[in-house]
């Protein structure tokens, strides 16, 4: 028999619904569950079972606090210290852990301490990839605007990001004819908007002195991905859930070609499979590209974001997601599969 642990508090009751609905689908299986934030480690009860499973959640507190807003480059996800303090979180609750539990207890970390600040590091995600032969966005290294600039085509554009970012903010693409940021310009400065507002994109077309303020700071640049014609007139990317290496879930995001990013936020519809339509090429590339990501990251419980670059036989991680949203549990109850499989 095996305890859970969960650890975590949503800073809003929509971003604490996940963690809620495990917890009190666990509870209702009979499995021996507590539920705590970060701080209350120290204080967690006993548990009936010697080993206890952990299951990790987004830090909001700490988050929102320390990092999303960073102390010296002022500007979103582009800090070095906050990623750096980030990292440094996981492994001290880990310690506290260990302090509490490791005498009487086994400890099995559903996400790894050590890998869960990995993915809002974007240039550590790529390099950690490729290492499991996980194929990626290509990164354009230079740091010359001309150069930079000598990468945009009528058909294929560069896309800017913040290296420490998530969420679809911090996201300049260079298109032929047209650039657009969504950060916020404010008196000729690129500036941040809310923790809870929109991001949305401005049209910087031309003031390169605004890719240069940009290019100072900590991004990653990478060539556009251009995706197949499936559904005509539209982008798309793909979402895949991994839990203990296997895809039980997947879905797809399409949005308007004029649209920068594929975002739900940016006005995208989700279609939950099998409504996607995608033949079994796709899925299998799916499937094996993210249990990849999975084993490359040491989770097990991943969500990885895919998009084509033409065809089937050319996919590319884009991003990974170890705190993942679930999806909507009337077309996938993602809480009831994790309750219900082996430990």
């Amino acid at each position: 028999m095996v305890s859970l642990l969960i650890l975590g508090k949503g800073d809003t009751d929509y971003s604490d619904r996940n963690m809620q609905r495990l917890f009190t689908c666990a509870q209702e299986a009979g499995i021996d569950v507590q539920r705590r934030d970060y701080g209350e480690i120290e204080t967690t009860p006993d548990f009936k079972n010697e080993k206890i499973q952990v299951l990790l959640f987004f830090p909001f507190t700490f988050w929102n606090a320390n990092c999303e807003v960073p102390q010296d480059t002022k500007l979103y996800g582009t800090s070095k210290a906050s990623y750096d303090l980030f990292q440094r979180f996981f492994l001290e609750r880990q310690e506290a852990l260990n302090e509490r539990y490791g005498s009487s207890h086994k400890l099995d970390y559903v996400i790894q301490p050590a890998f869960a600040a990995l993915d809002r590091d974007k240039v550590a995600t790529v390099e950690q990839l490729q290492r499991f032969d996980v194929p990626t966005s290509r990164v354009i290294e230079s740091r010359d605007i001309s150069e930079i600039l000598d990468h945009v085509a009528p058909e294929r554009g560069v896309f800017i990001k913040c290296r420490y970012g998530a969420e679809g903010k911090g996201i300049t693409v260079l298109h032929h004819g047209i650039w657009r940021t969504n950060y916020n310009v404010h008196e000729g400065k690129l500036d941040n908007y809310g923790t809870y507002g929109t991001w949305t994109f401005t049209d910087i077309t031309g003031k390169r002195e605004l890719l240069e303020q940009l290019l100072e700071h900590e991004v990653i640049v990478e060539r556009e991905v251009i995706v197949p014609e499936i559904f005509p007139g539209k982008k798309f990317d793909v979402r895949a859930y991994v839990v203990n290496g296997h895809v039980p879930h997947l879905f797809a995001r399409v949005n308007g070609a004029e649209r920068v990013v594929t975002n739900y936020s940016q006005g995208a519809r989700v279609l939950h499979h099998p409504e996607t339509g995608l033949d079994e090429a796709y899925i299998e590339s799916i499937r094996k590209e993210a249990t990849k990501a999975a084993r490359a990251f040491s989770s097990r419980f991943l969500g990885v974001d895919i998009m084509f670059d033409g065809n089937a036989e050319t996919p590319r991680v884009i991003e990974i997601q170890t705190f993942t949203d679930y999806p909507d549990p009337r077309k996938f109850n993602l809480v009831k599969y994790m309750i219900s499989i082996p430990t």
